[in-house]
């Protein structure tokens, strides 16, 4: 059997996703958390976990991201995208 994979918000795991620039493929908006930026597609375990995650976690997450945006002028690459991605599920 064949395992489909969904796209979602990279930060709450979120399907409720919109494609906000059709110019630009990787802008995207989540309804749920209000991230804007490129998303993931995954199975649906890391779908759960990300689920789980952002439900024990959300007010952590928001405040750190509240700080790195602070610090930081422009968004995540793919590439540093992933290696957060990565980071998160290695822990």
């Amino acid at each position: 059997m064949i395992k489909m994979k969904t796209k979602i918000c990279p930060r709450c795991g979120s399907e409720n996703i919109e494609w906000i620039i059709p110019q630009n493929w990787s802008m995207w908006s989540c309804n749920n958390c209000d991230y804007t930026g490129p998303v993931i597609e995954v199975d649906e375990a890391v779908e759960k976990q990300l689920q789980e995650n952002w439900k024990n976690h959300k007010n952590e997450i928001l405040n750190k991201n509240k700080n790195d945006e602070d610090d930081e002028e422009d968004d995540l690459s793919d590439e540093e995208l992933e290696e957060k991605l990565d980071k998160l599920f290695d822990d």
